[in-house]
């Protein structure tokens, strides 16, 4: 999963035996390699990060956040 600097999740790289770098890599495809490093580079300096999770969950807690009428609780917080 992936993880705004908030602590919401807006992304995840299905299990493919991925290590950390290859869904990175993944996620932030631009194409090309410079491309792909300058998107990944840029969602680390905004506190993006990454975390392995089981299903349950992925399907318990995180799902939701990955919905498009999910509203960040800490908007108002961090806005």
């Amino acid at each position: 999963m992936f993880f705004e600097a908030c602590g919401c999740a807006f992304g995840l790289v299905e299990d493919r035996d991925y290590t950390r770098a290859q869904a990175w890599q993944d996620f932030y495809d631009e194409g090309t390699r410079v491309r792909t490093e300058r998107a990944i580079g840029k969602a680390v300096a905004a506190g993006v990060t990454t975390e392995l999770v089981d299903h349950d969950r992925y399907v318990n807690d995180l799902m939701p956040q990955l919905r498009s009428d999910w509203v960040c609780p800490h908007a108002a917080v961090t806005a």
